[in-house]
């Protein structure tokens, strides 16, 4: 019987398949070849690594780069977002009443402690005063005849009790008055800014009416949170530095650390005093507060060598002393403008810096440190 001849289609199809079995074939044995010439290369010129002792390790593969790191001692920074706060704000009100006659400094003025702000009109104040000292007056000529009495047993000495307080009743009254009269002029109670006048010309004020808002700027206090983990590593004197969203960097103290946490955040206000002595620096700019918090071990990275394991954890892969790929989580312990440093390594380190992307975790590789390619 004659046979059924094949299509072009399936001639090509069978060619194509036979093809793809002779390379396959072809790339193992190049595969095994090329195993065994590079086992008996490093076993005749010694200078492969060591066998690995774990169990399952792959053999030498890829070539890594490598660097030696070593962890210096360097202080550990807590870094709080915050704010900064005037160190002292009162508001001025008035203790006596009175019509606003007169004006000082104007909203948002440097003032001197003692420097006059509002003056009220003193109307009848200074004729209440003469009165008092004229009462005064002849109270002390009615105790002191009550004392010549007395020597010649002619008054009883409750009448002279009775003359002595008089006196000082008409002295304790010309007291209030000069009181009352110098509380007309509103002052300043110490150096600072006049941030807010509530008063004009013509306006009436009574006793405990607002005149005045004084801020005092020097020093700045930087004010922040810190968490609970941290607020015992820092202390009232200790050093800080504060630097502000235009780029400005203070050096500070701390003046205050709360011993009471903020019950909804579970943080502790800390405040750390600036100088300022020329008010230079406002009031509630936007500062990052960096604190000393004691000295640890640490290596210096790039962020480029910092990496994820399967978990998500972030770390480092190094190569041990059998030229096995090890991975370290490690902690940011603090970040530069051209590196961080980071926790978990070993004191002593071979940190892969070429490479470590495409190496496993426990796979062997031949590691060459920088410079020596």
């Amino acid at each position: 019987m004659k046979r059924p001849m094949l299509s072009k289609s399936s001639l090509m199809a069978t060619a194509l398949a036979s093809a793809i079995a002779v390379w396959m074939l072809t790339g193992l044995a190049r595969s095994g070849a090329g195993q065994r010439d590079d086992a008996a290369a490093a076993s005749a010129n010694g200078s492969a690594l060591a066998a690995p002792s774990d169990a399952g390790v792959r053999p030498a593969g890829l070539r890594v780069t490598v660097r030696k790191s070593i962890a210096e001692q360097i202080v550990r920074d807590v870094v709080v977002n915050g704010r900064t706060e005037p160190s002292r704000v009162v508001e001025i009100k008035a203790e006596t009443e009175g019509r606003v006659v007169g004006l000082g400094a104007e909203r948002g003025a440097r003032v001197a402690e003692g420097e006059r702000l509002v003056r009220l009109d003193v109307r009848d104040r200074e004729a209440v005063i003469a009165h008092a000292e004229a009462l005064i007056a002849h109270r002390r000529q009615q105790y002191e005849a009550a004392l010549r009495l007395e020597g010649q047993q002619l008054v009883a000495e409750l009448q002279i009790a009775e003359a002595k307080a008089e006196l000082a009743a008409a002295e304790a009254q010309l007291a209030t008055a000069r009181l009352d009269l110098a509380r007309t002029s509103i002052t300043a109670p110490f150096d600072g800014v006049l941030e807010e006048r509530s008063v004009e010309l013509g306006d009436y004020v009574g006793i405990g009416d607002s005149i005045a808002m004084i801020a005092d700027n020097d020093p700045l206090i930087a004010v922040g949170e810190v968490s609970e983990r941290d607020v015992r590593e820092i202390g009232v004197g200790s050093p800080g530095r504060v630097q502000l969203v235009d780029g400005t960097i203070l050096e500070g103290v701390v003046r205050y650390v709360s011993p009471v946490a903020d019950p909804n955040t579970r943080t502790f206000r800390i405040e750390l005093a600036v100088p300022n002595p020329d008010n230079a620096l406002p009031a509630g700019m936007t500062a990052e507060i960096r604190l000393p918090a004691g000295e640890t071990e640490a290596h210096f990275l790039s962020p480029a060598l910092l990496t994820l394991d399967d978990a998500g954890n972030i770390g480092v892969k190094t190569v041990d002393e059998h030229g096995v790929v090890r991975f370290h989580d490690v902690e940011i312990f603090r970040s530069a403008s051209d590196g961080v440093w980071v926790t978990g390594l070993p004191k002593e380190a071979v940190v892969i810096t070429v490479g470590q992307g495409f190496v496993a975790v426990g796979e062997r590789v031949e590691p060459v440190f920088e410079g020596r390619q």
